[in-house]
Parts: C-alpha cells; structure tokens; sequence
C-alpha cells in the first residue's frame, strides 16, 4: 500500500490496531492503515443476480457475468429462497391432468415411472407416486387425489387410467395433457437423469 501522503513505496509495516494492519512511511515519516477493502455487493447487483437466476442461467454463469463469485451467488439464492412464503392458491380443482414418465435407478435395465397429477388452472404440483408402470402404481396415485373435487380428470390413452378413474369423470386424449406434459418437460430439461 502506498503512501496516500506523498505516494512513497519506501515503508514498512507499523502494527495492528484495531485488526488492520498500520504502515509507516519511511519518506515522510507519516503513520497510515491501509483501507479495508469492501466485498459487498450493492443492492442492485443482488436483484440483478436472482433476475438472472429466475430466467434460468446457472450459478457460474450469473458470477461469470456480473464478475463475481457464483458462491456468494448461491447463497443469495438461497437466503432468498427461505425469506420467500410458496405461493398459496385457494382457489378449488377444478380440472386435474395426469400423466406418467420414465427414469432408471442405477443402471437404464432398471426403470422407475413416475405417475404425476397436476391441476390445469392453478398451475400446481398435485401430487406424484414412484413405480412400475402397472394399475397399482396408478391406484397408489388415486388414492392421494381421489378427495380433490375435480369436475374432470385428463390422461392419455394408457390403459391403466381406464380401470381406477370414474369413467363419468374421465376423458383420455392427448390434446387435454398440455399443462402436465409442460411439467414433465421442465422435469426433463431441468433433470438430465428424466431424458
């Protein structure tokens, strides 16, 4: 640290008060303590940072573009993720889409599906189960739903939704399951074990 009287680099240290270090210069017999670097970031740059991260873009990259470090991105993220209350939708069921995909566990020869039940309005998660591809593994399902008052549930053609949801209740087409199959993607695009 130079000299901030005449600019010296002629000094040496002089202790340590008040946890920083002292210097003295030797030119101009001037005692100074070097200014404490701040890393905090403004307030700005912290919004900016969770805008990025809600749009997408990953920890590294947020800290390669605003030239910090993707650690301290991390733990705003995640500082702010706690202060946050999840959204509380009131509103009732109306219309529940269901739909199942497919992921291994350990090696590809072992499949997994996971049966998911979503509602189309509220945009919510409902509920999910983890198994075969059987009635079982949908009977599982229907009975965490079966209380929702849904006017309607939406599936696609597998023949397992047939034999567990009321068929006055139940419509199977492909044209009705966007908002699950969105749900899915996301899962997939998010989740490179789900590809």
């Amino acid at each position: 640290m130079d000299c901030p009287r005449c600019g010296s680099i002629n000094h040496r240290k002089d202790g340590i008060v008040g946890g920083r270090q002292r210097h003295y210069c030797k030119d101009c017999h001037y005692r100074y303590t070097v200014q404490q670097k701040s890393n905090t970031k403004s307030a700005a740059t912290r919004r900016l940072a969770l805008e990025m991260y809600l749009e997408g873009l990953g920890f590294r990259a947020i800290g390669r573009i605003l030239k910090i470090s993707h650690t301290i991105v991390y733990y705003w993220v995640k500082e702010w993720g706690e202060r946050v209350a999840l959204p509380q939708k009131e509103e009732p069921v109306s219309v529940v889409e269901l739909d199942e995909m497919h992921t291994y566990i350990g090696s590809k020869k072992n499949y997994c599906w996971v049966w998911i039940a979503v509602d189309r309005f509220g945009k919510r998660f409902i509920s999910f189960v983890c198994g075969d591809r059987s009635t079982d593994t949908g009977m599982k399902l229907w009975k965490k739903i079966k209380n929702i008052p849904a006017s309607v549930y939406y599936s696609d053609y597998w023949k397992s939704y047939k034999e567990f949801l009321p068929n006055v209740k139940h419509i199977q087409t492909k044209a009705e399951t966007y908002t699950v199959e969105g749900y899915n993607s996301r899962i997939r695009h998010y989740l490179a074990r789900f590809k």
